[in-house]
C-alpha cells in the first residue's frame, strides 16, 4: 500500500486522500458497479462505511439490484417500500426479483411496478408465485423488457399466450419452473434468443419438448412425477452445434426418454438412472441403463456422472465404450446385497477409455462391507492404465462406529492396490454421507469445468494411498 500510495513523481499519486484504503479509491463507476451486485437492504447499507460511499447508493453510478422478498422489510409494507423504491430510483435497474408470496394479493400494484420508468434497461427479471395459482405475466412487461434482459427467471407464472413472443436478442440464462406455457411458445422464444447459453426448465406441463438452438450450450431439467406418473416423457436434442452439457437433475423422474440426435460438442452428461428407460445418441441406444445398441459412439464426450444400483459394472462398462474418450467418471451407488457385481472381464478386450484417456473415478455411498461395491472399485483400480485419481466416499451413516483411521487404511488390501494398473494413481478414502444425484447450481455456471465436482475437503478425515 505505501508503494501504491506515493507513486511515481508526476503520477498525480500525491491528490488521492490517503486515508482512504484501496477498494475505496476506486472510480466512482467500478464502486456503484459493486454496489449494484449486492442486495437492496446491503447496498443501502453502503452508505454507512464513510463519506467515501455514501452518495453511491443513490446516485446514477449504482445500477438498481431490488430483490423484493421477506428480507427486504420487517416493518415497513414491503409493497410501499418498493412502490417508493422504484418512484424514487438510485440509479439505472439492473436487476428486479419478486416473490409474489411476500407482496399484495392484488396484482395491479405489481403491474404498475412493471411499467415504472425506472425498469428501463432491465438486464434480470425474476418472478416467483408460490402460491397456488398462476401468476399471469403481463404481456407489456415482456415486450417491454424483451431487448435488454440478460436473464429470465420465471416460477409459478403464466407466459402470455402471444401468436408470436417477442425475441430476447441479449439473453444468456433462462431458468423456468413450473411455468404455464405451451411447447410452440417456448420453442420461438428459444429459437430467438441470439445469444442463449443456458436453460433450467423445471416441471413443465408438456409432455415432449424439442429443442433446435445454434447458441445453447447447457441444458439443466427436472421433471417431478405425479401420482407416480412422469407427465415429461420426451427430450429431444434436435439441433445443438454449441451444446457441451446436459444434466437431468433428478433422473429417476424423467424426463422417460432423451434422444440426442446433434450435439458434435457434448461433453459433459449426467446423471444418469434407471429412470431414464431410453437413451439415444445418434443410433446408439440405451434401456435402462445397458446398451441394447452400441452403433454410434461420442468421442467427444469427457464427463459422466451415473447414478446405478449396485453399481452395476454391466452397464457401466456399456457406456465407457460408448464415450471412448471420457476422462472422468462419477458413480453414486445404492449397493444391494443380492447384486452380483462380478463381470469376466477380458484383458484382451481393450476399451479405449480405459487404456488411454480415464483419469479420474469418483465413487459415492462405498460400502466396504458388500462385496459389489469392492468388486466395482476394484475393477478400475486393476484396469484403469492411466488413471491418476480415485475418490471413493465411504458410507458412513452413523453405523460404522469402527470406521476410525485404521478400518480406513486397512482398505489397502480389499481394494488390491498394490495391483493397481496405473502405479501413480492417488486412491483417496473419505469419510462421506449418503450422496443423492443433484445439479441444482450449476446448470448456469459455465465457469466451473466438472459441474459434479466436490472433491474439495477440508475435514481431515481423509486417507490416501500414493
Amino acid at each position: 500500500m505505501e508503494d501504491d500510495r506515493q507513486g511515481p513523481p508526476g503520477d498525480g499519486a500525491e491528490d488521492l486522500d490517503l486515508d482512504l484504503d484501496l477498494i475505496s479509491r476506486l472510480p466512482d463507476e467500478l464502486l456503484g458497479t459493486v454496489v449494484s451486485l449486492l442486495p437492496t437492504k446491503d447496498g443501502a447499507r453502503t452508505q454507512l462505511l464513510s463519506r467515501r460511499w455514501r452518495p453511491l447508493w443513490r446516485s446514477s453510478m449504482a445500477p438498481l439490484n431490488l430483490i423484493a422478498d421477506y428480507h427486504l422489510s420487517e416493518k415497513d409494507s414491503r409493497a410501499a417500500l418498493v412502490s417508493r423504491i422504484l418512484a424514487d430510483p438510485p440509479g439505472p435497474a439492473r436487476r428486479f426479483s419478486i416473490q409474489l408470496m411476500f407482496l399484495p394479493e392484488s396484482f395491479d400494484e405489481v403491474d404498475g411496478w412493471f411499467r415504472s420508468g425506472t425498469l428501463a434497461g432491465l438486464h434480470q427479471l425474476e418472478a416467483t408465485n408460490l402460491r397456488n395459482s398462476y401468476y399471469p405475466l403481463p404481456q407489456h412487461a415482456l415486450v417491454r423488457f424483451a431487448p435488454t434482459l440478460r436473464v429470465l427467471s420465471l416460477g409459478g407464472c403464466r407466459f402470455p399466450d402471444l401468436a408470436r413472443p417477442p425475441s430476447f436478442p441479449h439473453l444468456n440464462q433462462l431458468i423456468l419452473y413450473d411455468v404455464g406455457i405451451s411447447e410452440s411458445s417456448l420453442q420461438s422464444v428459444i429459437s430467438g434468443c441470439l445469444v442463449l447459453q443456458s436453460v433450467s426448465l423445471h416441471n413443465m406441463g408438456f409432455g415432449r419438448f424439442c429443442i433446435r438452438s445454434p447458441t445453447l450450450r447447457s441444458i439443466g431439467f427436472y421433471a417431478p412425477r405425479t401420482q407416480g406418473v412422469t407427465t415429461f416423457q420426451e427430450l429431444v436434442i434436435e439441433d445443438a452445434p454449441c451444446l457441451d452439457r446436459l444434466l437431468p437433475i433428478y433422473p429417476d423422474d424423467g424426463p422417460a426418454t432423451i434422444r440426442v440426435i446433434r450435439a458434435p460438442k457434448l461433453q459433459i452428461l449426467g446423471f444418469l438412472s434407471e429412470g431414464i428407460s431410453t437413451l439415444q445418441f445418434g443410433t446408439t441406444v440405451f434401456q435402462k441403463m445397458f446398451a441394447v445398441s452400441l452403433t454410434t459412439k461420442m468421442y467427444t464426450m469427457k464427463i459422466l456422472a451415473l447414478d446405478s444400483i449396485g453399481p452395476n459394472l454391466d452397464a457401466v462398462i456399456d457406456f465407457l465404450k460408448c464415450f471412448p474418450c471420457l476422462e472422468k467418471l462419477h458413480v453414486i451407488s445404492h449397493p444391494q446385497k443380492a447384486m452380483n457385481n462380478v463381470r469376466k472381464f477380458d484383458p484382451l478386450e481393450q476399451i479405449e477409455c480405459l487404456e488411454l484417456h480415464l483419469k479420474k473415478v469418483v465413487l459415492k455411498n462405498y460400502n466396504a462391507d458388500k462385496s459389489p461395491s469392492v468388486d466395482f472399485a476394484n475393477f478400475f483400480i486393476l484396469n484403469a492404465k492411466v488413471l491418476e485419481e480415485m475418490e471413493i466416499g465411504v458410507l458412513d451413516d452413523g453405523s460404522y462406529r469402527c470406521m476410525c483411521d485404521k478400518w480406513m487404511r486397512d482398505q489397502h488390501r480389499p481394494l488390491q492396490l498394490d495391483n493397481r494398473a496405473s502405479q501413480n494413481a492417488r486412491i483417496e478414502l473419505k469419510r462421506d454421507g449418503k450422496a443423492i444425484p443433484a445439479n441444482h447450481g450449476h446448470t448456469h455456471d459455465l465457469s466451473m469445468a466438472d459441474p459434479f465436482d466436490k472433491s474439495s475437503c477440508g475435514c481431515g478425515k481423509c486417507v490416501r494411498y500414493s
